[in-house]
């Protein structure tokens, strides 16, 4: 379970590539030293004993280093301050002199790394996995904050217990809910008229599905005497990964879903593991799909298809017929009218039972992404505090929720003369102009109808929370942390991935799923894994 070796050797590294180029101080936004300021910070000088000072805990402008990996803008330069009104708002509201660094899409860590070798240390760093947070509280990088949380009430009732319980590990708060993710974003949808052309019902069932999903592909059911659509479209991460997020999805995993299962996801029944890698579900699962691919049921790119964009781009095209989607796309058709021609009829559809008769979409949300701090901060109470009030003032003040949330005041929204709030539709040049808006807008509400402007209500009183209905809780999995010991771990990952498409594709015959688990067990040391498994879900109090 200790992560220490790894953590610290990839420092080490980080700090030799520094030593060569020389180039400490360009690996930040900002290169004051904020853990050579903290003695000053403690207010221990003797040199201000004013009673202004005692009574009001912002007196003393403090710097903030915060590591902003959470951005919705990552490559967004940030304005200078007096053009940056979200950043004077949260200085002012604390009294701190905020430095930022937003480090680039797909560096998180390494970034993070090469500023901890420096001795750069950011006070509040942002991480977009859990299990990554786990491992620096473990080798002492970031500090837990049970013993400050009292004093901020608000900043406790903004977020939900289940959302402060992920953040939990060894019954300690490693931090503060970052980002709320949103749940039933991605849900079943199926082309209305092309049921009324062939005379079909919304199938409710996993053999219906099947059959609508073929007529769809053979019985031309867009009326234009061609052969050239398709019942279903879906896809696969670049890494073979079946399984997505519960916010967004491909396809393949909400299938997988109607059985009861998912890549590489555990649960526990009757003290036991059970490894939906290995389960018999899983099995039904792969065949299911397998049938798809055989029967040509699904669009053949779906090999190709690795991220969202290009699923929605089929969707728009008009020749698929059933799909998983993100509803802020149905929403507006005017992707669909440009490329297409087209304005179609989709209608929201709950999932269809599945050989057990359960109705699975999906997980919900789970709190995964969250603001950690350092422990070289930590070393200062003050500066504790003062970070958690930042965040408070952030995420909890209503007054300036909407500045936050939605953007630039009098370009993304106002307030009319009643003084209702109210979005405005901003010119593609303002939205250009304040892209860096983004890096605040961690904020948001995930339950906020208003950030997303939805031109057809139904989308939220109906779809989103039909979807959320069809969501089970997120599975014990969501706990688990790599452990370092484990030297099969990503091989072991890979040969699921691998399995899995090779059984989905017909490569290898599901007659060989017995082999594929032995291979699993004797190759990849499964039971040792799941011994591993079910010590981390005790120390996590899942388990007693």
């Amino acid at each position: 379970m200790k992560q220490r070796k790894t953590i610290q050797s990839t420092i080490l590294i980080a700090l030799c590539l520094i030593w060569l180029l020389s180039a400490c101080s360009s690996t930040s936004t900002n290169s004051n030293g904020n853990n050579k300021q903290a003695p000053e910070a403690t207010g221990n000088t003797g040199s201000n004993t004013t009673p202004e000072v005692d009574s009001n805990p912002f007196a003393e402008k403090m710097t903030l280093n915060v590591y902003n990996a959470g951005s919705w803008a990552r490559g967004t330069p940030l304005p200078p301050r007096e053009e940056d009104s979200q950043r004077k708002m949260l200085e002012e509201a604390v009294n701190i002199d905020l430095q930022m660094t937003i480090p680039q899409a797909g560096e998180d860590i390494s970034r993070l790394n090469m500023l901890l070798a420096s001795g750069d240390i950011p006070d509040l760093i942002f991480f977009n996995d859990r299990a990554q947070a786990v491992q620096y509280y473990q080798d002492g990088i970031i500090a837990d904050i049970d013993s400050y949380m009292d004093q901020f009430p608000a900043l406790i009732n903004r977020f939900t217990e289940d959302q402060w319980n992920a953040l939990q590990f060894q019954d300690k708060t490693i931090g503060v809910p970052g980002l709320e993710l949103v749940s039933g974003i991605t849900g079943w949808w199926i082309r209305g008229s092309w049921l009324e052309n062939l005379d079909l019902e919304v199938p409710t069932n996993i053999e219906q599905l099947f059959d609508v999903m073929k007529a769809f592909t053979y019985d031309d059911p867009d009326q234009n005497g061609q052969n050239d659509t398709y019942g279903f479209v879906g896809g696969i991460a670049q890494d073979g990964t079946i399984s997505n997020s519960p916010v967004q999805g491909l396809g393949l995993s909400n299938i997988m879903w109607l059985f009861g299962v998912n890549p590489h996801k555990i649960e526990i029944e009757n003290g036991a593991v059970v490894n939906h890698n290995t389960d018999p579900r899983m099995k039904e699962a792969v065949a299911f799909i397998n049938r798809m691919v055989t029967e040509k049921v699904i669009d053949p790119d779906w090999v190709t298809i690795s991220e969202n964009p290009q699923k929605s781009d089929k969707l728009n095209r008009g020749k698929v017929g059933i799909a998983l989607e993100d509803w802020r796309m149905m929403d507006n058709n005017t992707k669909f009218l440009e490329v297409s021609g087209q304005e179609p009829d989709w209608i929201a559809f709950p999932p269809v039972k599945g050989p057990d008769g359960g109705q699975i979409l999906t997980e919900l949300a789970f709190q995964n992404n969250l603001w950690a701090v350092s422990a070289n901060a930590a070393k200062d109470p003050e500066k504790v505090e003062r970070i958690l009030a930042f965040l408070e003032y952030w995420y909890a003040d209503e007054e300036a929720y909407p500045y936050f949330s939605y953007g630039e005041k009098g370009v993304f929204w106002d307030y009319d003369d009643n003084k209702k709030l109210i979005r405005l539709s901003p010119t593609d040049e303002e939205k250009a102009k304040y892209l860096f808006n983004n890096h605040y807008k961690l904020a948001r509400g995930a339950a906020d109808a208003t950030y997303y402007n939805f031109k057809k209500p139904e989308i939220t009183t109906v779809v989103h929370q039909s979807n959320i209905d069809h969501s089970i809780a997120p599975l014990p999995s969501v706990y688990l942390v790599p452990d370092e010991s484990d030297s099969a771990f990503q091989d072991r990952m890979k040969f699921v991935n691998e399995s899995l498409l090779r059984f989905i594709v017909g490569r290898d015959s599901l007659d060989k799923w017995d082999t594929y688990i032995q291979t699993l067990e004797n190759t990849y040391n499964l039971k040792s894994y799941e011994e591993n498994v079910l010590e981390q879900f005790k120390e996590q109090g899942i388990l007693d």
